[in-house]
């Protein structure tokens, strides 16, 4: 740490301007202590249990719901997280005007639990190399901010005279939008000691520089501290306004809170449910034309997550899949459609489930209409709505694929390709996916020593025989018949994704394709069928009470950033009693989801403990 850097540690040390001195003692939650000022160190956050997810059972089991509506609010722990690397790059985007995505080099979240995709700061320690990167990061940040006069006076700065007055103006509102509407007087006159004394050094703009190290650097920013508002009730309290305005912005933007999210927090107008809700459905609304919605980079998230997109953009097939190799970009062209699919139809459409599972149109442009054999544009010819456009994406039309047997989100190109190796489909991967992300069965790691997947197939075989395999191998089947019944309805799909009417897997022929599948409950009263194909299964899927469930599972867990437990099990059950009589809306899904009680309290500490 150098220059200012060092300016910024050595005042928050003096004054412990960051710290927090807490220290969570109770089984499961986190340890913190951040004390004297210093960034979280390798011994500052103790790992926490992430709890046994309970998937669909949270729902369909209504005793742990017995008491009803009418009984008072039951919400588990909310273990302390720190932001992840989308939701940083998004608040240095928000706050001071950066576009850089600094935090994809960070160390990366870790999954919530076996069978989750979801991934969370919640149940990890912190590493020294992460604090180095914080620290690194918001110098840079800092540096770049103060070098540009343009974005320092339009962006970040509340008034243009460059004196004390400015600097306190700007820390009352910059540090306390960085901290969610928890920056309090002690920690408001650290930041501006730290302004003093590098400005009696250097000049105004250093000092300001130094401010936005500070806060950057500041737990505050980096962890989600949610305290509660008021007297408990029960076990529970309340959160306050601002704790609202942050869990609000956390979901539906993965960033800080806007100006209007803060002045209704300043205002009492979090309080209700009502309130509440009247404020998601403005973050949810499309925004003013020529603006971009701040919700899109959050359903990309949602949606990158729970089907496993992250490295779509940059998979390498075969070189027989001449159309694959043709073009570099057809990777991130295919990743930008499955996302454009999720948030053209949730955002734009306001649609449900059911038609994210087995709609036969998506979002192409050029490029991937002649990877798929269509036309672009056939049938109804919409084009992406520019508020909903991920960046760079020119060209994408609404697109009627029902000629090339696509029906839903499962059959896009991108998620297929993604859940194959690079000569062979893979009848696992895919019907993995389905279990555990659909379904919500989760799937036991596989044991040590598994061999790799098969390159190529023998002569005379199939690739399906390749993995039917498993059904006669000793430890196999007992995992395996809950996954490769169902991969086998996308065998019309090769590596790449692309169809294949045939077994040809890149060549010009093979031998028939069998796609019947079969859909084995894995607990008493789970989703069964047999089926024909991946319109079959994807049609059934969208039908059946079990994918509903899982879905506002998924939800749940993405907006609190952890598992479920049994306490949440009241929210959940009326969350889907919303979400099933309108008809599988996924907006109203999310506009339930932050009235609910697990959204809007948190548990309460026994008197005299560590976390009180």
């Amino acid at each position: 740490m150098t220059g200012v850097g060092k300016w910024v540690f050595v005042v928050l040390a003096a004054t412990g301007a960051a710290g927090t001195g807490a220290a969570c003692a109770k089984t499961g939650h986190s340890a913190l202590d951040l004390g004297g000022g210093e960034l979280p160190g390798a011994a500052g956050l103790a790992a926490a249990t992430a709890p046994v997810p309970l998937n669909t059972t949270l729902i369909s089991n209504k005793a742990l719901c017995a008491a009803g509506a009418s009984a008072a609010p039951a919400v588990d722990w909310s273990p302390l997280r720190r932001i992840s690397r989308v939701e940083y790059d998004n608040m240095v985007r928000d706050l001071i005007g950066d576009t850089t995505a600094p935090a994809t080099a960070f160390v990366p979240e870790s999954p919530m639990s076996d069978g989750v995709n979801f991934q969370a700061n919640t149940y990890t320690s912190v590493s020294p190399l992460i604090v180095q990167q914080y620290a690194q990061a918001a110098e840079t940040l800092a540096q770049a901010v103060v070098a540009d006069t343009n974005r320092l006076n339009k962006v970040v700065l509340p008034c243009q005279t460059q004196d004390d007055a400015c600097a306190q103006q700007f820390i009352a509102k910059f540090a306390n939008r960085a901290f969610r509407g928890q920056l309090d007087a002690t920690v408001a006159a650290s930041l501006f000691q730290v302004y003093s004394a590098v400005k009696a050094q250097f000049d105004f703009t250093t000092g300001i520089q130094a401010v936005i190290t500070a806060v950057l650097e500041s737990p505050r920013f980096l962890y989600v501290f949610e305290f509660g508002d008021g007297m408990p009730t029960g076990d529970v309290v309340l959160l306050s306004s601002y704790e609202i305005a942050g869990r609000l912005a956390l979901f539906l933007w993965r960033s800080v809170p806007d100006d209007t999210l803060m002045q209704a927090a300043a205002a009492g107008q979090l309080e209700t449910p009502e309130q509440v809700e009247a404020q998601a459905a403005r973050m949810l609304a499309p925004p003013a034309a020529g603006q971009t919605s701040k919700a899109l980079g959050a359903m990309n998230d949602f949606t990158t997550q729970w089907l496993q997109l992250q490295a779509t953009a940059t998979l390498g097939k075969d070189s027989q899949f001449s159309k694959w190799n043709g073009n570099a970009k057809l990777g991130a062209e295919l990743q930008d459609e499955a996302l454009s699919d999720v948030s053209q139809l949730v955002l734009a459409d306001n649609g449900g489930l059911a038609e994210l599972l087995t709609s036969p149109s998506s979002y192409v442009n050029p490029d991937l209409a002649s990877f798929y054999g269509v036309a672009a544009g056939s049938g109804t010819a919409v084009k992406v709505a520019d508020a909903f456009l991920a960046q760079g994406q020119t060209g994408f039309v609404k697109t009627d694929l029902t000629a090339v047997s696509r029906a839903g989100i499962l059959t896009s190109g991108g998620v297929l390709a993604t859940q194959a190796h690079t000569t062979l489909p893979s009848s696992v991967l895919r019907g993995k996916l389905v279990r555990e992300q659909i379904l919500c069965n989760p799937i036991p790691p596989p044991p040590p020593n598994v061999p790799p997947a098969p390159a190529s197939v023998p002569d005379g075989g199939t690739t399906r025989s390749l993995f039917e395999a498993h059904e006669t191998r000793a430890g196999c089947v007992t995992c395996h018949q809950y996954m490769d019944p169902i991969g086998f309805g996308f065998g019309h799909f090769d590596a790449t994704g692309a169809y294949q009417a045939v077994d040809a897997n890149g060549f010009d022929a093979g031998p028939p394709l069998d796609v019947t599948g079969q859909v084995n409950p894995m607990n008493t009263g789970d989703f069964s069928a047999t089926f024909n194909g991946a319109t079959d299964l994807t049609t059934q899927l969208a039908s059946a009470p079990q994918v509903a469930e899982c879905f506002v599972v998924q939800e749940l867990r993405y907006a609190l950033s952890r598992i479920e437990t049994k306490a949440d099990a009241c929210s959940a059950q009326q969350i889907y009693g919303a979400f099933s009589s309108s008809q599988l809306g996924v907006q109203d899904l999310m506009l339930a989801l932050v009235k609910s009680d697990a959204f809007r309290y948190r548990s309460v500490e026994n008197a005299g403990s560590a976390c009180q």
